[in-house]
């Protein structure tokens, strides 16, 4: 009777297999990556946001440096690939994109003072008065005239605009001066608003040859409206001032 070869009792495989350890290992780097990238995303928020960019971009650059010692599948190098690539769009877009729209805020501030200034000097008052009003609740620019030349209110308001010594000085040169940007000395964020500072140069012909100029100073607001647009206001306007020193 011949007998048959006996044959073990476990035929499963080692419970720890290092190939498959090693994968698992590359392919949570890749998933890491991934997360970095995401994370980098917080940079859209603003200036104080803009270190969690570097950070992702720094940790996939890491991630990326590491596996290249190694040996990956192409799956987690495309992980890495991308996540390092999404880092790097972000924080160079987040600052451009601040930059960008803080220069046209600041075009628009400069734009809407000398606005304000030509307004007086045009003989138009009551234009300027209405911008020290909330943009929210501003009457339109059709209804102005009426309001502040043929209502007892209006015209209360309007009178003791024009009572002011700034307004009285630029009414006086009867549209003989020149306005223009000059500066601007200061801007910051206030909430959901942004408050600048502006200075502007008025020159004028005292004589058929002597040439003055004052400057103004307008503090000027820009405050997010229900509809998501930006609207302006001055919130002060000063006279007879010199520009800051150092500047």
């Amino acid at each position: 009777m011949i007998e048959s070869p006996s044959l073990p009792l476990n035929c499963s495989a080692p419970d720890d297999d290092p190939l498959l350890e090693k994968r698992s290992a590359s392919h949570g780097w890749g998933f890491l990556s991934i997360l970095l990238g995401i994370f980098s995303l917080l940079s859209l928020f603003g200036q104080t946001w803009w270190i969690c960019g570097g950070l992702g971009f720094l940790g996939c650059t890491l991630i990326m440096i590491h596996l290249n010692r190694h040996q990956t599948s192409s799956v987690v190098r495309s992980m890495t690939a991308g996540g390092l690539c999404m880092s790097l769009l972000i924080i160079s877009y987040a600052p451009t994109h601040y930059y960008l729209r803080e220069d046209a805020i600041a075009r628009q501030a400069a734009l809407f003072g000398n606005d304000w200034i030509k307004n007086i000097l045009a003989g138009k008052p009551f234009k300027a008065l209405a911008t020290l009003k909330n943009p929210e609740t501003r009457l339109a620019e059709k209804q102005l005239k009426t309001f502040y030349l043929k209502t007892t209110e209006g015209r209360q308001e309007l009178a003791q605009f024009k009572e002011k010594l700034l307004v009285k000085s630029l009414l006086r040169l009867d549209g003989r001066a020149r306005s223009q940007f000059y500066d601007t000395e200061s801007s910051r964020v206030q909430g959901r608003a942004q408050i600048i500072t502006n200075l502007f140069s008025v020159s004028y012909l005292e004589t058929p040859l002597k040439k003055k100029t004052f400057f103004i100073r307008l503090v000027l607001k820009r405050s997010v409206m229900e509809t998501g647009k930006g609207g302006w206001s001055v919130l002060r306007y000063r006279g007879g001032v010199r520009p800051r020193e150092g500047r």
